[in-house]
C-alpha cells in the first residue's frame, strides 16, 4: 500500500504556502480553490486508479489531500510513478479555475511513500509514518518526479516523440488548409499525452528541448508524407524567449527537409503570459521578415484575450473550444465569434474554430462566415492522411449550396431561438396562472409531456378565459390540456427563417403573433417570438440594399465574393471579365455627372444585353463601382458575350457626345496627370481571366491578376477585349509545380 500526499499552494511571490494564500485572498476564493483541487484529484484518480482493490482519497485539511492506494505486489508495480502523473493531471484539470480566482496557475506539490506493515498491529504508526514521508518528499526539491524524469530523459535523448496530423478545413469551400502537427509520447507512458509532456517539461525547466523535438518530427513527419496545405506548429511563448533559442535553427530543419517558410505558420498558445514583449516582438518580427505565418491559439481564455492579440498581430485566430462547444445553442457565444470575425475582418486576420464536435456547431459556424475549422466532426488526428468525414462533407457541401443564394435568409431558425419557457401536461391551469403572475416578462409558455411539445398558451388568451363568468370556477382546477392551443406552429430546428416566416404569416388572424416552436427530432429546444423573426428578415434586405449599386442595381462588391466563393467551392471552372471604360474620368469632367452616369447604365445594360442573349442560365454580371463591372461566365460562352458586347458599345457611346466632338473624334480635358489634351472618345476594354478553382484562389490572387489584364488591355487602342494566357488561377498542377 502507498500513501499519497498533496499540497496546494500559489507560485504568487514565490510563496507555496496555502496557509499564506488564505491571507491574500477572501475566504470564498480559498475555499473555491480548495475544492476544485479535491474535485479534479478525485477524477485523476477515478481515471488512473480506479482499478486498484483499495483507492481512497481524503481531504486532510484545506489545500492538503491524502490518497491511499493499495493491493498486490503487480498492482502496485509502477504506482509511485502514477502518483506523480496525478500531480500534473491535477494541476492540469484545476488551470482555469485557478487563474479564474488569483490570475495565477496552481502549483501542486506532492510525494509518495509506502505503507510498510505485517499487517493490522501498528497499522495507524506505519500510515503516520508513510504520510510523514510523503510530505517530506513533497517539501523537497525533487518532489517525487525521478520515475518520471528518467523516462522523460530518454523520450528527449532517444527522440521517441510521434506527430500526428489534425486537419483545419476551409469552411467556405470544404478544402484542407492546413495540418496542425500534435505531440504524442511513448504509448501507454504516462506521458503519452501532449498536456503531461509539456507540463512536466514546464515544471523542470525544458520547454525549449521538448519543442525542439517535437518541431523536428513534426516537420519531418510532414515532409515525408507530401502533404498538401501549410503546416501548424505550437510554440510556447517562453521558447521565444529562451536564451538557447536560435531563430535560423526552424530554418536549417525546413531546408533539411526540403520545406518552405511559408509553408510553416508558428501557433502561440495564449494560455501563458508573455512578459517582455519588446524582445518577443523582435523575435516574431524576424520570423514574419523570414515568411512564417503567425497565429494565436486558444483565444478566449488564458491571460490578455484582446490585449495579447493586438499585441502579436497574428496572421490567424484560433478560437478555443469552450467558445465552440455548443455554439448552435448558445446566443451569447455566437455575438462572441460574431464580434471576433468583425475585429479579425478589421485588422486583417482569419478565423479558425477549434474543438468542433458536431454538425451543429460545423454548420452553425459556416453560417456565421468562420473562415476554417478543426475537430474531431472534420477529421481526428492521424499518423497518415485521411479524408474528412463523410458526415462532414455532406454538411459542408450543403453550405456550398446555401452560398449560391446570395444575401437570403438562409439562416437556421434555432439561430433565433431563447429558451422556451415551458410547463408539464399534468400542470393545473391555476398552476399556470400562478407562473404568468410570478414571471411578468412571459406571455406563452409550452406545455409539454416528456419533453414533446403539446400545445402553447398565450397569456392574454389565459386571463380572458379566467375573466369570463363562472371562468375561475370551471378551470381552475382542471388540466393545463383542457385550455391549451393543441395545433401551435413548431418548425424543426434547421428550417429557413425566411420559411418560418412565410409559415407564420399564413396563420389564423388571432395566432399571426403567437410564438413559433423549435423542435429537434421532435423534441422542444426552443422559441422564438415573430418580432424576432421579423427584425432578422429586416436585416437582411438592409445587407442587401448594402450589396447592390445604388445607379445601376447591379450586385456589388460583397455579392460579387459571395458569387466567386460559391463557384470556388463548387470547383466551377469560370472566366472572369474585369470591364473598365476608357477615358472616362475626362468624360465625366467634361459633360458632367449626368451625362457620365448615363455612359455607366449604358455599359451595365450593353454587358446584360450581351449575358441575356449569349451567356449561360448561371453567368454573373456585378458592378465593382464607378465604370468598373465584373462579369462571370462559363469558358463556351465569354467571347460570345464579350464580342457582342464590344460591338453594342462601339455602336451606341457615339450618342454621349455632342455633334462637335463626334465629327472631331476626341475631346479636350484634363487628364489624371493635371495636363490639358485630346482625348479620344469613351472606348471599353475587357480583360478575361480564366478560373480552374481546382485548388482555393484569395481574392488577393484574383485581383492582382485581373488588375495586370486589365492594364495591358487598357494599353490597346480602341474597343479592345484581351485573355490572359498564363496558366489558369488556382489549377492543382500549377500550385503543385508552384510548391516544388
Amino acid at each position: 500500500m502507498w500513501a499519497w500526499a498533496g499540497r496546494f499552494s500559489s507560485c504568487f511571490s514565490k510563496c507555496h504556502d496555502f496557509t499564506l494564500l488564505r491571507r491574500l485572498f477572501r475566504p470564498e476564493v480559498t475555499g473555491g480553490m480548495a475544492e476544485a483541487m479535491e474535485r479534479e484529484l478525485s477524477r485523476a484518480v477515478e481515471a488512473r486508479l480506479s482499478e486498484l482493490p483499495v483507492c481512497l482519497v481524503e481531504r486532510l485539511e484545506p489545500g492538503r489531500m491524502l490518497v491511499l492506494a493499495g493491493g498486490n505486489a503487480g498492482a502496485l508495480e509502477g504506482l509511485e510513478q502514477a502518483c506523480a502523473a496525478l500531480r500534473l493531471e491535477t494541476r492540469a484539470r484545476m488551470r482555469t479555475e485557478a487563474v479564474r480566482l488569483t490570475g495565477q496557475e496552481p502549483d501542486i506539490r506532492s510525494g509518495a511513500a509506502p505503507v510498510i506493515s505485517q499487517g493490522l498491529a501498528g497499522l495507524d504508526q506505519s500510515l503516520a509514518a508513510a504520510l510523514a514521508e510523503a510530505c517530506r518528499v513533497a517539501r523537497s526539491e525533487g518532489n517525487g518526479r525521478s520515475p518520471m524524469l528518467r523516462e522523460f530523459r530518454e523520450i528527449l535523448e532517444l527522440g521517441r516523440i510521434r506527430a500526428v496530423y489534425q486537419p483545419i478545413v476551409t469552411l467556405r469551400s470544404g478544402q484542407i488548409y492546413a495540418f496542425e502537427a500534435l505531440a504524442r509520447g511513448p504509448v501507454g507512458s504516462v506521458l503519452e499525452t501532449p498536456a503531461m509532456l509539456f507540463d512536466f517539461a514546464e515544471e523542470i525547466g525544458t520547454i525549449f528541448a521538448l519543442e525542439k523535438v517535437c518541431r523536428e518530427a513534426a516537420i519531418r513527419g510532414f515532409a515525408s508524407r507530401n502533404r498538401c496545405g501549410r503546416l501548424f506548429c505550437n510554440v510556447h511563448p517562453r521558447t521565444l524567449l529562451d536564451p538557447a533559442f536560435t531563430p535560423g535553427e526552424t530554418r536549417r530543419l525546413l531546408d533539411k527537409y526540403g520545406l518552405e517558410p511559408r509553408n510553416v505558420v508558428l501557433e502561440i498558445t495564449e494560455r501563458h503570459s508573455v512578459k517582455d514583449f519588446n524582445l518577443f516582438h523582435r523575435t516574431l518580427d524576424h520570423y514574419r521578415n523570414a515568411g512564417y505565418g503567425v497565429a494565436v491559439d486558444d483565444v478566449g481564455t488564458g491571460y490578455s484575450g484582446l490585449t495579447t492579440i493586438a499585441e502579436i498581430r497574428p496572421d490567424i485566430i484560433k478560437l478555443d473550444m469552450s467558445l465552440v462547444r455548443g455554439v448552435d445553442a448558445n446566443p451569447v457565444k455566437r455575438s462572441m465569434i460574431e464580434t471576433l470575425l468583425t475585429f479579425a475582418d478589421k485588422v486583417g486576420c482569419r478565423i479558425v474554430a477549434e474543438g468542433i464536435e458536431t454538425e451543429a456547431e460545423l454548420t452553425c459556424l459556416m453560417r456565421l462566415g468562420v473562415h476554417y475549422g478543426q475537430g474531431f466532426f472534420l477529421g481526428r488526428p492521424e499518423d497518415q492522411p485521411a479524408p474528412l468525414s463523410e458526415a462532414a462533407l455532406v454538411v459542408l457541401a450543403a453550405g456550398a449550396e446555401r452560398a449560391a443564394d446570395g444575401l437570403k435568409c438562409a439562416s437556421p431558425i434555432h439561430d433565433l431561438a431563447e429558451r422556451p419557457e415551458v410547463v408539464d401536461a399534468a400542470a393545473t391551469v391555476g398552476e399556470v396562472k400562478q407562473y404568468f403572475d410570478t414571471h411578468e416578462a412571459s406571455h406563452a409558455v409550452a406545455v409539454v409531456r416528456e419533453g414533446r411539445p403539446e400545445g402553447l398558451i398565450m397569456s392574454q388568451h389565459l386571463d380572458k378565459l379566467l375573466s369570463s363568468q363562472y371562468g375561475l370556477s370551471l378551470f381552475m382546477r382542471r388540466e393545463v390540456t383542457h385550455i391549451m392551443d393543441t395545433s401551435p406552429l413548431a418548425v424543426e430546428w434547421d428550417t429557413p427563417v425566411e420559411v418560418a416566416a412565410q409559415a407564420a404569416m399564413a396563420r389564423e388572424r388571432d395566432k399571426l403573433y403567437d410564438p413559433l416552436l423549435i423542435t429537434c427530432r421532435g423534441r422542444l429546444s426552443g422559441m422564438v417570438s415573430v418580432q424576432k423573426i421579423l427584425d432578422a428578415l429586416a436585416c437582411v434586405q438592409v445587407e442587401m440594399a448594402k450589396g447592390a449599386n445604388p445607379l445601376t442595381g447591379l450586385p456589388g462588391n460583397v455579392a460579387i465574393e459571395r458569387e466567386i466563393a460559391r463557384r470556388e467551392a463548387g470547383r466551377i471552372r469560370t472566366c472572369l471579365v474585369y470591364v473598365d471604360l476608357d477615358n472616362f474620368k475626362v468624360f465625366n469632367d467634361v459633360y458632367g455627372f449626368k451625362d457620365g452616369d448615363k455612359a455607366i447604365l449604358l455599359t451595365a445594360r450593353v454587358l446584360g444585353d450581351a449575358l441575356s442573349g449569349h451567356g449561360c442560365p448561371d453567368d454573373f454580371l456585378g458592378h465593382v463601382g464607378g465604370d468598373d463591372f465584373v462579369l462571370l461566365c462559363r469558358g463556351e460562352s465569354v467571347d460570345q458575350v464579350c464580342g457582342t458586347a464590344i460591338e453594342a458599345f462601339a455602336a451606341a457611346s457615339p450618342a454621349l457626345f455632342c455633334a462637335e466632338d463626334q465629327a472631331r473624334g476626341y475631346i479636350e480635358g484634363q487628364g489624371r496627370d493635371g495636363r490639358v489634351g485630346r482625348f479620344d472618345l469613351l472606348t471599353v476594354s475587357m480583360g478575361i481571366i480564366e478560373c480552374a478553382f481546382a485548388v482555393p484562389v484569395t481574392m488577393d490572387e484574383l485581383g492582382a491578376r485581373a488588375a495586370a489584364v486589365k492594364k495591358f488591355a487598357k494599353s490597346t487602342a480602341g474597343n479592345s477585349c484581351v485573355r490572359d494566357r498564363r496558366a489558369p488561377l488556382g489549377l492543382a498542377e500549377a500550385a503543385a509545380a508552384g510548391e516544388r
